[in-house]
């Protein structure tokens, strides 16, 4: 301190000279109305009567001093008993609520102060002040809070003008809060516990500094675990390296140091889930997306408090709003999208914890290293055997992500368990053709899968000798493994084996499927390609150009059927075979041949006292149309959307089907499931008003894809999806890219492609059935 700064502050404590007890006279006491302790006891009880004590007289002279003492300063007094005297003895158990009573006396004292310039424990007072002049105004506060209660302080414990100082074991400073020197050399000079006593006391140094060591917990869980067994397997290497690493953290402590006034603070949370089977085998986004989707639900009332921002190297943003998300992504991004997330790209880390996190979980820990992951191929098979035939469908992926599919239609009767063993034996002659070493073998069929696993026994000799040839094909393989998986995870290929199966060659519309003729465990199997209706690689509408220019017909019957019913909807335009616009409506008749109808109620009653809903659905494409009536009576359906009249002008035929029809039936009741469902989602706890709901919730259901026909009623009905509304306020690639002269061009390709993605739909649909 300077010379003026000394000057002020001994000026301070001179004018406050009062505030010290120099002697024990000057200590007066607090008054009980403000704080005191009372000892609940019965009056009614007699004293013990104890034996004399006896000191020795030199002993008994220093009694009487320190007697003389309290009763000058009117600590104690004289009480006398006419039959009994209690001798003063000192009591073996504390008295444990009197520190609490000075507690509350101190914390009401200083109420004022506390938290802002001063800090107090019991009898532990400390004045903090960031600057000097500061520091003499704030004792002054001090002083005078201390006058008015008639409290004391003890002058040969008090320092004034430090910069530093001790405070309940730990160094307090303007830097901040320091672990004590002596502490940290207490633990340094400890050596390994040889019981389970000095254990214990170690324990108890080390919690005393656990806000100096980084994940504390952790560092001394071995500690802890050799406490719990009792010692039983003593002083361990885990114990040894866990103290040493707590060594090397005390070596630099941190400093706890107060906030910054509008700095920002960050709070490390550690969220983690343990991943189902399925999960194991997603991709590095979808884990991403997954990760982020479990910390919004485990941490939501921060997602919801604050804004959060997201680092990271994976294109989520992208991603998580692009409008042709579908499954479990649209799933998840419909949940984040009611936080304010915002991502950023991951940059350099500065954060020990961040480090930490990123170097401990770069990797996947069912991953191998890099360089062996690079060599493994992906094989999934599936075999369908049916009443029309049996058919097997391989999909094989190399390391980078390319895919390779074939569909084998069997060509002689074949058991399923046949056909999964030809798709597998077909899968490794392909994966053998393009030199594969390394192969990961997927199969939703857990007899073969067990099989080659040598779980299950073959029996059957068919089984045997088909299960003798995967193994001798399996050896030519450097590393293989295998495993059975969910039906539903093997979907591409379940679905292209079932086509493979059922659907005739001749109508098999750009689909190449191969046809193998003899068994694999007979001898050499032949092969055949046949890429329906076409050879030498022509398009499938050259019979149709054809038929247009010279009227010329394929020699099947129907296939020659096809062809001229197709050709009334196209035209050659400079050689080229289109879509004819003016013989191909904007709604294809086929789609909307068959409908199904329902009625919903009573609901909650709505304005106009509607309580009933009328549901109409398309039973191919889907699409939707409800409307709201306080009652329905048999004109209200027949006038349902004027079909009756539009019928009539079309001259198209009408005809209703009875209440026992099962797939009109069936589709209804599902709809009707769908719509209420997302009703009481839209509308929580105002029932009244679903009917001002209903137009948003048919709109996300002709805009939502459908399981069966992989596609959305919208697309089907006008031959591409819909601008949905999150589309109009937050723009996408789609929205922004697309000029409207580009919109126009596009709608009119999109209407030329109607028939193909309603007749792909089909196929779907047939094969999801």
């Amino acid at each position: 301190m300077t010379s003026e700064e000394t000057q002020s502050m001994q000026n301070v404590l001179r004018r406050n000279h009062d505030i010290f007890a120099w002697t024990h006279s000057d200590m007066n006491g607090i008054h009980p109305s403000i704080a005191s302790h009372k000892l609940n006891v019965f009056s009614t009880t007699r004293p013990v009567r104890q034996k004399i004590r006896r000191f020795h007289p030199d002993k008994q002279k220093i009694i009487r001093n320190e007697i003389d003492k309290l009763l000058e300063a009117g600590f104690v007094k004289e009480v006398d008993y006419p039959d009994w005297l209690a001798n003063v003895v000192s009591h073996a158990i504390r008295l444990k609520s009197a520190g609490a009573t000075y507690q509350r006396l101190m914390t009401k004292i200083f109420k004022p102060l506390i938290g802002h310039t001063v800090e107090v424990y019991i009898d532990d007072i400390v004045v903090k002040s960031k600057t000097r002049e500061e520091h003499v105004l704030h004792l002054q506060e001090v002083f005078h809070l201390l006058r008015k209660y008639d409290m004391k302080l003890n002058p040969s414990k008090c320092a004034f003008g430090v910069s530093a100082g001790k405070f309940l074991g730990f160094m307090v400073s303007q830097r901040g809060i320091e672990v004590s020197p002596d502490q940290v050399k207490a633990v340094m000079e400890t050596s390994p516990p040889k019981s389970k006593k000095e254990l214990q006391r170690l324990t108890g140094k080390l919690v005393a500094l656990g806000r100096f060591i980084a994940r504390f917990t952790d560092e001394l869980r071995p500690f802890f675990l050799i406490i719990r067994k009792a010692g039983a397997n003593g002083w361990t290497d885990s114990c040894q390296n866990a103290f040493e690493n707590i060594k090397h953290c005390l070596m630099q402590p941190p400093i706890l140091s107060s906030l910054i006034p509008k700095e920002k603070l960050y709070m490390y949370l550690a969220v983690s889930e343990a991943l189902a089977d399925v999960e194991t085998r997603y991709s590095k986004m979808e884990l991403t997306a997954l990760a982020l989707r479990s910390a919004a639900q485990k941490l939501c009332p921060y997602f919801q408090a604050h804004p959060v921002i997201v680092l990271t190297n994976q294109p989520l943003r992208n991603i998580l709003h692009k409008p042709d998300l579908t499954g479990r992504m649209l799933q998840w991004a419909i949940k984040l999208r009611e936080f304010g997330i915002e991502f950023q790209p991951r940059l350099s880390m500065k954060g020990q914890v961040m480090a930490d996190f990123v170097l401990e979980y770069s990797q996947r820990p069912s991953q191998h290293q890099e360089s062996s992951e690079q060599e493994w191929w992906t094989l999934r098979v599936d075999g369908a055997s049916r009443s029309s035939g049996s058919g097997v469908r391989l999909l094989l992926q190399s390391p980078t992500g390319e895919y390779l599919e074939q569909a084998i239609r069997l060509g002689f009767p074949a058991s399923n368990n046949e056909a999964e063993y030809e798709a597998i034996l077909s899968g490794l002659d392909l994966a053998l053709a393009l030199s594969v070493s390394k192969l990961r073998i997927y199969s939703d069929s857990q007899l073969v899968v067990r099989h080659v696993q040598k779980e299950y026994e073959a029996k059957d000799a068919r089984m045997v000798r088909y299960l003798t040839k995967v193994r001798n094909t399996l050896q030519r393989f450097t590393e293989w493994t295998i495993e059975k998986i969910r039906r539903t995870e093997n979907g591409r290929a379940d679905a292209l084996a079932g086509i493979a199966a059922s659907l005739p060659i001749k109508e098999a519309i750009l689909l190449p499927i191969h046809v193998q003729t003899d068994p694999s465990v007979v001898g050499i199997s032949t092969c055949n390609t046949i890429e329906a209706n076409q050879a030498n690689d022509q398009e499938w509408t050259d019979n149709i150009a054809e038929y247009l220019r010279t009227g010329t017909l394929p020699g099947d019957p129907k296939q020659a059927h096809k062809v001229r019913v197709q050709a009334a909807r196209f035209t050659v335009i400079g050689g080229t075979c289109t879509s004819d616009p003016s013989q191909d409506p904007t709604f294809g008749p086929w789609p909307f041949a068959q409908w199904g109808m329902d009625i919903v109620g009573p609901l909650r009653a709505a304005p106009a006292q509607k309580k009933f809903l009328l549901v109409a659905t398309d039973y191919f494409s889907k699409w939707v149309e409800a409307e709201a009536y306080a009652s329905i009576k048999d004109k209200d359906v027949t006038k349902f959307h004027r079909i009756q009249e539009f019928c009539s002008e079309l001259n198209i035929r009408n005809s209703y089907s009875t209440p026992r029809y099962p797939q009109s039936n069936g589709q209804a009741e599902a709809t009707n499931k769908t719509l209420i469902t997302a009703l009481k989602k839209r509308l929580e706890q105002a029932k009244g008003k679903w009917v001002e709901e209903l137009s948003g919730v048919q709109w996300a259901y002709r805009t939502t894809p459908g399981r069966p026909t992989g596609n959305t009623p919208c697309a089907l009905a006008y031959g591409m999806d819909a601008v949905i509304p999150i589309e109009i306020g937050l723009p996408t690639i789609r929205t922004d890219a697309t000029k409207q002269n580009d919109a126009n061009t596009e709608l009119g390709r999109n209407l030329d492609w109607a028939n193909e993605v309603r007749e792909s739909a089909a196929i779907r649909m047939a094969d999801y059935q």
